[in-house]
């Protein structure tokens, strides 16, 4: 039985820091006039994730100093830091278009599948 490849996943959110000074600044994705359900959708998805990796210590946000997780998610396709939710919800971080449009439409596909019931009732 052959092994799977490993699948590459695509690093999001990770902020700029005096011990990481290659990242982007997060307060150069703040967008005050970004639409409030997409931002809302962005957040649902981040949030949803699957726990991928955990660290010992904290991340702290670069706007509020917040505790801000330990964690890494992932959907799959994209890998994220448990605290990216937090600032797109309390700073207005817009993450990029690509990933926008990635969320977006994981939320519609899931929200417009079709279910099918009859194997849970199976079980019974």
């Amino acid at each position: 039985m052959g092994q799977d490849s490993p699948v590459e996943l695509i690093l999001i959110g990770y902020w700029r820091s005096e011990n990481s000074p290659e990242w982007p600044d997060p307060h150069d994705f703040v967008d005050s006039s970004w639409d409030e359900t997409e931002r809302h959708l962005t957040v649902n998805l981040l949030r949803a994730g699957t726990i991928a990796r955990t660290y010992r210590g904290w991340s702290y946000c670069r706007f509020c100093a917040a505790q801000n997780g330990d964690n890494e998610f992932t959907d799959g396709t994209y890998l994220w830091p448990g605290g990216l939710a937090h600032y797109v919800e309390s700073h207005g971080v817009r993450l990029p278009e690509a990933f926008v449009r990635h969320a977006i439409g994981t939320i519609d596909r899931l929200e417009s599948a079709p279910v099918d019931r009859d194997w849970w009732k199976s079980q019974a």
